[in-house]
């Protein structure tokens, strides 16, 4: 594609804009962004060697050895190439202007479907859309099936820029949306759709350079230098917005520095007034997307260039030199403006820092390589938990990874050029960042908070369906082979020989016969970081049988209001289910309150957030007992708020749970949990419909009950067992309550059945239960208290006597003819056939078996 003014035109108005940027931020007393002085770029760019990213020349060299051996590298190829033959032929010039377009796109998200509202269909802010490259002027919705755009719901609330080459934004008229934060929102399914293409573009030409990259075959590097030349054309002309709708009418260089205090005002949909600021600053900001993680689209666009900027086409360079200074400054490094800006460290922000740092290695700028690698750091330091352990979830613990992984493969043998020192007056040279750091820790946590599933449990912002992709599982083998149980997690994952999974990266950085080294199974052991201050309790021989997990964790980000929640897995199956994350669904508050967790309420109120702290009092395990007790502030009229938990453990999928939650405050309190399908049924106790309220539960029925009686439920092929132990004055309910955990609504209704034990008044009370969940018969046969604080659990082998009381005390028994004692907060003895088996005490730090 030829260009549309010379080199030399170009540069000079580059210069021109840039003056009159900096003009504006010095009128407004602001300095300029050092990152965006690029005359290091002019200095280094021709000392770099491509690939220069996350993709060494050596891992080239691996992926094709791999594609000579490999029937899956082979396949991954086949692919790469089918879809980008059938790609080139469209890449005319008249597609590329369609596609990518020279108005400012807007974002995939944040665009509500009015049609479903008419209907009266749940509508979720960010809607939920299907578009095809086959027509790609339409905008469908997966819930009621309306293709937009649509005379029935036209653009006629308009906008017009000034700034640069004037542009046209358009959005739905009628009654606004609540979106989020921004209570009068208005959708726009042009901009959805701009986005849309231009993420397609995007996809496309990085794909079409890695089947350049591999094959060497130049009419794909072609097809990659039409795509990036076309984006270097608009790219500099798009305006820095939000995915609100919000757009900074001036030069975007100005707007990245001046987000949050822009000097005019910026354009927005009415009835919203502007405020010379974009709503939600950096966090949901972008240029060719609008959520805040621009990233994507810049990584895409260094990777393309990086993969294929070296091309030959009949014995010469494909680009020229002046097409090679265009597509780095008027594409990748115009799209490190907005990233470079931004110095906060978050889930989002440490993705841009990496991309950043690409654009820097790809085009020679060490001071953006710099602030990726310092964005790396500073994730490590201050995102992660001092343990590194995630700070907000195990979801978002995998997307800050996702956003980081490329940094330290990018710097592996990377040193600073010989005459450059940064702010600091010092030179950086190659440094190991996958052994002996916090990112080392990193990884091994990310091993040992698995579920026996290999999923992660769903505490907090959690999905159910998060776990260890291939990808990470890849980088784990790749940098730690002196961790054989990462080989065996990926022999998991890919299949023994290794053949399955995904080919992204295992073709750069798997070494050819991998596959023939032996690997350790993966073993999951019980597990409790002291920043996290989340138990995990685990049975089975290699720990994957089973987990109980009792959180004490702080408040944070990302977290729900469940301060000793308790979760219980068994076999592929929750017993006490999490509900988990309902992403940015409008009823995401149903999952993330009190109420859906499994623990104590005080006065019918949701927990402290902030101030609710957690500590865990001890954490012991042994062959036969796994314990955790643990407390928290988590209410601020509550003397005492603590848990203990325990599986007691007799071999062969024979264990149950213990649970003792001990309270004092408040003139009511409420011991919470729920059922992991969508019915139960009531033992030993009678049952009633009752005409009350019992916070928002529909269908609340009376248990009438003396002492023990029990709730049980199916989950799976497992019959789930709740033994409830009374006390005195206790009252208890079962009622239907929220169930649905798909934010695409697809359970919309969806209810489970929670059981509420309540007591009132003052002074100390104590919830008992055991849980337990078999695929047969029952292994547990009765439960009673033997005295406050002192139960005895009778199971198939003999009777086990379990102690847990918050002051020490003494657990006193007898096993045939002998009595016996032990002293402790925590203690337990199994004694089978009139014989003393075993006996654990939490008050010495290991368990004696006998």
């Amino acid at each position: 594609m030829p260009l549309q003014r010379p080199f030399h035109a170009r540069h000079a108005a580059l210069l021109v804009a840039l003056s009159f940027a900096s003009a504006a931020l010095a009128a407004a007393n602001l300095p300029a962004e050092p990152l965006l002085d690029w005359s290091d770029w002019e200095k280094y760019r021709a000392t770099v060697v491509h690939p220069s990213g996350a993709f060494k020349p050596a891992d080239v060299a691996r992926a094709k050895e791999n594609l000579q051996r490999y029937g899956w590298a082979q396949a991954y190829l086949a692919k790469l190439e089918s879809s980008g033959r059938a790609a080139l032929a469209k890449l005319t010039p008249g597609y590329l202007e369609a596609m990518i377009p020279e108005t400012t796109p807007g974002d995939s998200k944040f665009t509500p479907c009015p049609a479903c509202r008419d209907r009266g269909k749940p509508v979720h802010p960010h809607g939920q859309w299907s578009w095809r490259e086959s027509a790609p002027e339409e905008l469908t919705c997966d819930v009621c099936h309306t293709a937009f755009p649509n005379e029935k719901y036209p653009e006629d609330v308009v906008l017009h820029t000034t700034w640069g080459k004037p542009q046209t934004l358009t959005f739905v008229g009628g009654e606004p949306f609540v979106i989020f934060s921004y209570k009068t929102g208005r959708p726009s399914m042009t901009a959805n759709i701009r986005a849309r293409k231009v993420a397609h573009l995007a996809a496309l030409s990085r794909s079409l350079a890695e089947a350049y990259l591999l094959t060497g075959k130049t009419e794909y590097a072609r097809g990659v230098r039409a795509i990036l030349l076309r984006f270097a054309t608009c790219y500099p002309h798009w305006l820095v917005h939000t995915g609100y709708g919000e757009f900074a009418d001036m030069d975007p260089h100005v707007a990245a520095q001046r987000i949050e205090k822009l000097p005019a005002p910026e354009l927005c949909p009415p009835p919203n007034v502007p405020d010379r600021k974009l709503h939600t600053g950096y966090w949901s900001a972008g240029r060719a997307s609008g959520v805040g993680q621009e990233s994507g689209f810049v990584r895409r666009m260094v990777e393309s260039y990086d993969f294929t900027c070296m091309a030959r086409d009949g014995g010469r360079g494909l680009y020229t030199d002046e097409e090679k200074r265009t597509i780095e400054r008027d594409l990748l490094l115009e799209g490190s403006v907005l990233l470079a800006c931004d110095k906060k460290i978050n889930n989002k922000s440490v993705g841009n820092r990496t991309a950043a740092a690409l654009v820097g290695l790809c085009v020679g700028h060490p001071g953006l390589v710099r602030f990726g690698w310092d964005g790396f750091q500073q994730t490590l330091d201050d995102w992660f938990l001092p343990d590194a352990t995630t700070s907000e979830s195990p979801s978002y613990a995998l997307m800050t990874l996702g956003n980081i992984w490329d940094m330290p493969q990018a710097l592996r043998g990377y040193s600073e050029p010989a005459d450059y020192a940064g702010p600091d007056g010092q030179r950086r040279t190659a440094v190991d960042l996958y052994h002996g750091t916090a990112y080392e820790r990193v990884w091994a946590n990310s091993y040992a908070g698995l579920q026996g599933d290999l999923l992660y449990p769903p505490f907090a912002d959690a999905h159910r369906t998060s776990s260890l992709s291939s990808h990470f599982a890849e980088l784990m083998v790749a940098n730690y082979p002196e961790r054989p149980e990462y080989l065996g997690l990926l022999k998991e994952i890919c299949g023994p020989n290794l053949d399955r999974g995904q080919a992204g990266l295992a073709l750069y950085y798997r070494e050819p016969g991998l596959e023939q080294k032996s690997a350790r199974p993966v073993t999951l052991t019980d597990w409790c970081p002291p920043e996290l201050r989340i138990g995990h309790l685990r049975t089975g021989p290699d720990g994957r049988e089973s987990l109980l997990l009792l959180s004490a964790s702080r408040w944070g980000s990302h977290h729900h209001a469940d301060s000793l929640n308790l979760y219980y897995w068994k076999n592929g199956q929750e017993v006490l289910s999490d509900l988990g994350y309902l992403w940015d669904h409008p009823q995401k508050h149903q999952t993330t309150r009190t109420l859906a967790h499994n623990t104590v309420l005080i006065d019918e109120k949701e927990q402290e957030t902030k101030l609710r702290g957690g500590d865990v009092e001890f954490f012991q395990t042994s062959p036969h007992v796994k314990v955790m007790a643990a407390r928290s502030q988590a209410y601020p009229n509550a003397q005492l708020y603590r848990r203990t938990s325990a599986v007691i453990e007799h071999g062969g999928g024979r264990n149950y749970v213990v649970d003792f939650f001990t309270v004092e405050g408040g003139a009511r309190q409420d011991y919470v949990f729920h059922a992991a399908q969508s019915t139960c049924e009531i033992d030993g106790a009678t049952t009633a419909a009752a005409d009350m309220k019992l916070y928002d539960f529909k269908q609340v029925r009376t248990i009438a009950a003396d002492r023990v009686w029990r709730a049980h439920w199916k989950s799976g092929a497992l019959t789930c067992v709740a033994w409830n132990l009374a006390q005195p004055g206790e009252t208890a309910f079962v009622a239907d309550g929220w169930g649905q955990r798909d934010w695409h609504n697809t359970d919309v209704g969806a209810t489970v059945p929670y059981i509420v034990r309540r007591t009132e008044g003052p002074g100390l009370k104590t919830f008992v239960s055991v849980f337990e969940a078999n695929s047969g018969e029952s292994f547990v046969r009765a439960v009673r208290l033997e005295s406050p604080g002192v139960l005895a659990v009778e199971t198939r082998l003999g009777t086990d006597y379990i102690l847990s009381q918050p002051e020490p005390g003494t657990l006193s028994f007898r096993a045939g003819t002998r009595s016996h004692r032990l002293d402790g907060r925590f203690a337990v003895a199994s004694v089978q056939a009139d014989q003393l088996a075993w006996t654990f005490n939490a008050a010495r730090d290991a368990a004696s078996n006998k």
